[in-house]
């Protein structure tokens, strides 16, 4: 237990120190159009309700003007229990107000990331399994039912223990897992930031095939026919979105232009129709390098999501941003809805839906402490 719990703090500590260490600047930008949505107020009325289902939770559908369908499936910490050590993964049906549990960790595990099948049976994720005695674990892909029927079985076995595995999404089709993969001990020892390469693995097959190297956040497009992923130079932390064929083929730059480029770009995603890429990244006023905290304890923060961003769009051809949101926080991971009208947003403060032009943000659940992904669901 105290393996598990002596990272937490160190983590905690380490966020509370980095937030320090953002450097404030000036840039002059474009004035926007329009404002972007900010987060609206906490709803007191978003609780637990009296008599649920067992082992689920009931809280008010405030949201039922939107009439949402379908359900997300998402990283949280548990309802009930020790939050501190504990996380969960859980279902929200949007209809009813309905949270079921679906798998929670022990307290020696922990869950990174998760994705669900478009068939909506099966979950992939990213996760650390409890320790054995003698037999120390990694990072790797592990699927199990959505239904929790069977516990999470490997995926596939990493090929040493220095392998870590993780940001693993389907694509659309269901005919590929993509997932992004470093090895510690394949980098200079003075080397910043991870050296991370995309894969994709044929399902149920097993085949792999490397799509690109110093890159992560694979994304598929609606029609499984290209993908979006972030590149990074590992000696500086820099990013560039980069489009692809589904194969990592025909590779192309989607550049940024205006009086405001971004160097940290997280968490990309298709817009519904496949024309727009959204992304999350800090506001112009804002900029980070490294604190001396973290480089002391080689904690390397190489994405925006662990400072507080912003939603952005930006055409596939390349552009000038554009701002979404007014959000300021973070941890943002987003899932388009089956019928392509909304966006549901996890962050470090919930889960929150809005229209994919940014516009009627709406709190969904409440939930500090969120980190990790989700995925909606028919």
């Amino acid at each position: 237990m105290m393996k598990t719990r002596f990272p937490c703090l160190l983590l905690a500590f380490a966020l509370a120190i980095s937030g320090c260490s953002i450097e404030i600047a000036q840039p002059s930008v474009e004035t926007p159009t329009s404002q972007p949505a900010a987060l609206p107020p906490t709803n007191s009325a978003v609780g637990a309700a009296s008599n649920p289902s067992p082992g689920t939770t009931q809280i008010p559908v405030t949201w039922a003007d939107l009439n949402l369908t379908g359900s997300l499936v998402s990283i949280s910490p548990p309802i009930t229990g020790d939050v501190s050590y504990f996380i969960s993964i859980r279902k929200l049906d949007l209809a009813t107000g309905e949270i079921t549990p679906i798998f929670t960790t022990t307290g020696d595990d922990w869950i990174f990331y998760i994705s669900v099948s478009p068939d909506a049976k099966q979950l992939v994720m990213s996760y650390t399994p409890p320790v054995q005695p003698g037999s120390p674990s990694n990072r790797a892909l592990y699927i199990m039912p959505l239904d929790a029927t069977v516990p999470p079985q490997p995926l596939f076995a990493p090929a040493t223990l220095d392998d870590h595995y993780d940001q693993a999404e389907w694509s659309p089709d269901g005919k590929y897992i993509y997932y992004a993969h470093y090895n510690k001990n394949d980098q200079p020892a003075d080397q910043l930031y991870p050296a991370y390469d995309i894969f994709r693995m044929s399902y149920p097959h097993g085949v792999h095939e490397k799509i690109t190297d110093q890159a992560f956040w694979p994304r598929v497009s609606p029609d499984s026919s290209r993908l979006v992923y972030i590149s990074m130079d590992p000696g500086t932390g820099k990013n560039k979105i980069f489009v692809a064929n589904a194969d990592g083929s025909n590779a192309q730059e989607v550049a940024l232009t205006g009086s405001w480029i971004p160097d940290i770009i997280d968490a990309p995603i298709f817009s519904p129709d496949g024309q727009s890429i959204m992304f999350s990244s800090l506001s112009p006023a804002q900029s980070y390098q490294p604190g001396w905290f973290e480089k002391l304890m080689g904690i390397q923060v190489a994405k925006a999501h662990n400072i507080p961003s912003d939603w952005w769009s930006v055409p596939v051809a390349g552009g000038v941003p554009t701002r979404l949101t007014q959000l300021q926080t973070i941890n943002l991971f987003a899932s388009i809805s089956p019928d392509g009208q909304h966006i549901a947003s996890l962050s470090g403060e919930g889960i929150f839906v809005m229209d994919v032009n940014g516009s009627n943000l709406t709190r969904l659940l409440v939930d500090p402490g969120v980190s990790g992904s989700l995925s909606w669901i028919p």
